[in-house]
């Protein structure tokens, strides 16, 4: 017995290829992240990152590397008077075009301004996307990803981005590690002084080097040089362990009396601050 199906659409006609294919992107666009990947941010008001639902502050000096691949541009509209998530968030992957503005949702009007009453037109405007892991000090292994459309964050994706490329065309070192820092500036609209992110790059890795930042790349197996025939041998091993002298115990004992006195106890690391 065969079976028939029938594809139904709200529309009349057929839907071409292009149209179809138009629908997908959009749809891809639209779909929110699952990974759970924590967001980092920076506090504009004295420049310190901090990442998660718990605001845990990145340790001043670490070292993060940032992923090449996962960078990501697109769209994104806030509506400042209503606070919370995006009102529109489009994004897709370097390796893909941005459609046209004119080809996004239409957006509507703010809502009331709290203290004036007052509306205004909402609007799109450009937004990028890296992730990050930490590879030196309390956070090591920590992925976070960081997402931003402020303008100082702007600078830092274009001067990112145009090192990565400029990496690529020259070696297979492309992923970039680095500290994240800040620059101040004056701000005369709202006094004070206020902060945008930096990521001041330390040094260059392939994509499957996993040393420590600092380190020499392993050599693959094939690239080490072979032991050198005039390696001078091994003395033979002792038949019978030396009886230990006074002279020897007592600098046994000096030395674990030393250890124990420099081993960190639990209270004397804690962790860094959260904030509140």
């Amino acid at each position: 017995m065969t079976t028939s199906i029938a594809l139904t659409g709200a529309g009349t006609g057929l839907m071409s290829r292009e149209d179809l294919v138009n629908s997908l992107n959009n749809s891809a666009m639209e779909m929110p992240s699952v990974s759970g990947i924590p967001f980092l941010k920076m506090d504009r008001g004295d420049g310190k990152f901090f990442y998660g639902q718990e605001e845990t502050e990145v340790e001043e000096g670490s070292m993060w590397a940032a992923n090449p691949l996962s960078l990501r541009k697109g769209y994104v509209c806030w509506d400042s008077n209503a606070g919370g998530k995006p009102v529109q968030e489009f994004m897709v992957p370097y390796s893909r075009p941005l459609p046209a503005l004119s080809t996004l949702p239409e957006l509507g009007m703010s809502a009331p301004h709290k203290k004036t009453g007052k509306v205004e037109q909402l609007t799109y405007q450009p937004q990028y996307s890296v992730e990050l892991v930490c590879v030196s000090g309390e956070d090591v292994g920590v992925t976070v990803e960081y997402k931003q459309s402020s303008g100082g964050a702007l600078k830092l994706f274009n001067k990112l981005t145009n090192a990565i490329l400029d990496r690529a065309q020259k070696g297979e070192e492309i992923v970039p590690i680095g500290v994240l820092k800040n620059e101040r500036y004056k701000n005369d609209t709202y006094g004070g002084y206020t902060y945008n992110p930096l990521f001041e790059i330390v040094e260059w890795r392939t994509i499957d080097d996993a040393s420590a930042p600092g380190e020499e790349a392993e050599a693959p197996e094939a690239e080490k040089e072979p032991e050198r025939a005039t390696r001078k041998r091994a003395a033979p091993a002792a038949t019978t362990a030396p009886e230990p002298t006074d002279e020897d115990e007592a600098l046994a004992a000096e030395y674990a009396a030393e250890k124990e006195a420099q081993a960190p106890s639990a209270e004397a690391s804690p962790r860094r601050r959260v904030r509140r």
